[in-house]
């Protein structure tokens, strides 16, 4: 991928985050106000040999009632692949994706325990008897949320995009304001559109930054597929063109297994 500068970097993540694109300062979605950037870790997971999702899962509610006792619950989901980029000449290489989002210091306070506390160190020792997990660390925004679908649908899909800018932060963010402002008045069955910038350990991501559009279901995803289909591929064309290089949409099934 081509490394932002970091000053760039930090410039574009102010001017997105700060942008009349962003949701009203007291908007909570899942205990967080998710009007300021919070922190997204990713999870990209392969089961050990002979280890089930059965037996990975129990350690994870087991991990559940640790983060409760500590007051480090993040919300967690779990996502697998449906519609990839993947072929028999590049196949998935992991099992399943996890996301942990919570606030950046009760995070920070979340990785000390389990890294000190003697229950949080047999966590994570049991935890890497069961999968190797490639750990990532992002700031997440949400720019759009239909806060009732969100916070009461546990199964649902979402689909990523992976970007490169090709332009500077002020243009790029007037340009999502104006995609939010679309989507406001015509949501078309999608009920969350967010971005997600890799901070710590994603040299290797397909792009700077990430759209993540979630949808209830097949039938609100298609339903955008066909808006696209009938005219709404020019200002996917624009975008492209103009704004940023793009990998393209995946499909993700993603499951909300713990909320605070």
């Amino acid at each position: 991928m081509n490394v932002l500068k970091p000053a760039w970097l930090s410039a574009m993540l102010l001017g997105i985050f700060a942008s009349p694109a962003t949701l009203a300062d007291d908007h909570m979605l899942n205990g967080m106000a998710v009007s300021q950037p919070f922190n997204v870790q990713a999870n990209l997971c392969k089961l050990n040999p002979g280890v089930t999702l059965d037996d990975y899962h129990a350690m994870v509610e087991d991990y559940f009632d640790w983060a409760e006792k500590y007051d480090v619950e993040p919300v967690f989901v779990r996502q697998f692949p449906l519609f990839s980029h993947q072929n028999m000449q590049r196949p998935w290489p992991y099992d399943f994706v996890e996301f942990l989002a919570s606030d950046y210091e009760p995070w920070g306070k979340s990785w000390d325990l389990w890294l000190t506390s003697d229950d949080g160190m047999a966590l994570n020792e049991r935890w890497q008897s069961l999968a190797v997990c490639h750990v990532k660390q992002a700031h997440g925004q949400v720019l759009y949320a239909d806060t009732e679908a969100l916070e009461n649908d546990d199964e649902r899909y979402v689909a990523w995009n992976w970007c490169t800018a090709k332009v500077g932060f002020e243009q790029l963010s007037q340009k999502h304001a104006e995609y939010v402002a679309e989507i406001s008045e015509d949501p078309s069955g999608l009920i969350g559109w967010a971005l997600m910038f890799p901070h710590t350990g994603a040299a290797d991501a397909p792009g700077d930054f990430a759209h993540l559009a979630i949808y209830p279901d097949l039938e609100s995803f298609m339903g955008r597929r066909a808006m696209e289909a009938q005219g709404g591929w020019r200002g996917l064309r624009e975008y492209y063109q103009n704004y940023a290089d793009c990998t393209g949409e995946q499909l993700n099934t993603e499951t909300v297994l713990h909320r605070p």
